[in-house]
């Protein structure tokens, strides 16, 4: 348990806290939530970057890192659909492909056979976080400055709201089917062990 991971753990928790807050919590404590995302989002690259640097790589880590990410991401996704944002039907598709592919890779890494992630995977990714950054933002504005009538009438940000969620799951879906047809064989033969097993 290094520093990189020990920063991974406590995001899992992060991740974990943050429906809570949103749901449960007081303007001040969303507000926190918010800023707790910005702190989530900043270990995500803070450990990945000290772990190369300093040679700090571990198998425990490359488990946890992907584990971390869809906690935090795929999370703070549900809550803001289970929160009245915009409907769970428009980030199912995100859910899904993230689920598939992280279980993927973690077989992969269990067989010790390694799968670089594309460049679509980390524009996927960075898209995913600037999607959520701007959710938190927005939904805190919501909650301080603006009534639900006029939210819902105020056409500009709910317009950005969309397109970014319609960008995330454009590009969520292209970077799955990249990793599919990049890596079908391995796909595949997993997928046949996987059969034979059950």
């Amino acid at each position: 348990m290094n520093f990189p991971n020990s920063l991974t753990v406590m995001r899992i928790i992060l991740g974990l806290a943050l429906p809570f807050l949103l749901v449960y919590g007081t303007t001040s404590v969303q507000i926190i939530a918010c800023f707790i995302f910005v702190f989530g989002t900043f270990t995500d690259w803070l450990d990945g970057w000290y772990a190369r640097k300093y040679k700090l790589v571990t198998t425990l880590g490359k488990i946890l890192d992907p584990i971390a990410d869809k906690i935090m991401v795929l999370g703070s996704f549900i809550t803001f659909a289970v929160l009245g944002m915009y409907s769970i039907w428009l980030i199912i598709p995100i859910a899904l492909r993230e689920l598939v592919i992280t279980v993927y890779r973690l077989i992969f890494l269990r067989d010790k056979k390694v799968v670089a992630a594309a460049q679509s995977g980390k524009i996927k990714t960075a898209v995913q976080m600037a999607t959520l950054g701007f959710l938190y933002i927005y939904f805190i504005y919501r909650k301080i400055y603006l009534g639900e009538e006029t939210f819902r009438q105020w056409l500009m940000p709910d317009g950005l709201m969309y397109f970014l969620l319609f960008l995330s799951v454009v590009l969520t879906l292209y970077s799955g089917y990249q990793f599919f047809t990049k890596n079908w064989k391995l796909v595949k033969n997993t997928t046949i062990k996987m059969m034979s097993d059950f």
